[in-house]
């Protein structure tokens, strides 16, 4: 018994990181103005205990111009709300302000230091990104120091959005869904009227709370993230290590919105490359019916 409680108690320590860049902006689009990481042990069962980080970058905030919305000519016809919210909380809070390279320096310090064993974020290509995919992170660290960023030796990573969508997101998911009215319905639809895998949407599902709503700040969504994280490792870990871990992949909006099972749509991720073939509807999979297609 006591071997067993050792086993279910054994620390994992995870990274998970969010970032908020600028966009619509061709001289700094894809340019991250504000990091947040959250670290701690997935396996913590009755508390939230994380160490956290959360800073704004100095070299992008300080540029006014980088606030803007410009059009293809360069021409500024709007300004970025969420910038601007950004640089007032910056003003306000000085010690968050700090140069790229010295965030970065800190962040890999913390992983090592942690004895971090993953790394993860929900959409990591977006944010990190793997191969020929140029995360934010990978962006920034090319553009502000002209080197290469990598992730540091002997950390794994994962993609938290591919596992809420591919395991999280199964039959119990679907039939929660046909119980919601049209209302709560909206609460997880896109605009275009699809089923959202949007983290946002996901912890509106695990916690029942349809009206929750994201921060749309690094830490503050790191911090729900890592919730998603915590969960999903209770439940799917064996999954998680057998065909996530360093195997990050493109989630699929159609079989998201198929109504597929998790076994279904793990049998479909899981096909080599080129031989997926379009999953035919039955009764068990007929569910909510994607309006058109859009990316997340």
């Amino acid at each position: 018994m006591n071997a067993l409680a050792n086993i279910q108690h054994k620390r994992i320590i995870a990274c998970v990181v969010d970032t908020e860049c600028a966009y619509k902006n061709p001289n700094a689009h894809g340019m991250v103005y504000h990091f947040g990481a959250v670290f701690g042990d997935l396996n913590q069962d009755y508390s939230f205990h994380t160490v956290n980080m959360d800073y704004y970058v100095l070299e992008v905030m300080e540029d006014m111009q980088n606030f803007l919305f410009k059009n293809g000519e360069g021409k500024a016809y709007a300004t970025n709300q969420s910038m601007a919210r950004a640089w007032k909380d910056a003003i306000n809070n000085p010690h968050k302000v700090k140069r790229w390279k010295d965030i970065i320096a800190e962040f890999n310090d913390k992983l090592k230091a942690m004895g971090c064993d993953y790394i993860t974020s929900y959409n990591f290509n977006f944010d990190i990104g793997v191969g020929d995919k140029v995360g934010t992170i990978r962006r920034t660290h090319q553009q502000l120091t002209d080197k290469t960023f990598y992730l540091p030796r002997g950390v794994e990573h994962f993609c938290l959005m591919d596992i809420v969508a591919n395991k999280m997101a199964n039959r119990d998911f679907s039939i929660w869904i046909k119980t919601l009215n049209e209302n709560e319905l909206n609460q997880m639809t896109t605009e275009k009227g699809n089923l959202s895998y949007s983290a946002e949407c996901m912890l509106r599902y695990l916690s029942k709370d349809l009206y929750y709503t994201e921060q749309h700040t690094a830490l503050r969504d790191a911090l729900m993230e890592f919730r998603l994280a915590m969960h999903t490792w209770k439940h799917y870990q064996n999954d998680i290590k057998k065909h996530f871990v360093n195997n990050v992949k493109a989630v699929s909006w159609q079989q998201f919105n198929s109504g597929l099972s998790s076994t279904a749509k793990m049998k479909l991720r899981n096909e080599p490359k080129g031989k997926k073939a379009t999953p035919k509807k039955t009764a068990k999979t007929k569910g909510f019916k994607p309006k058109q297609g859009e990316l997340f």
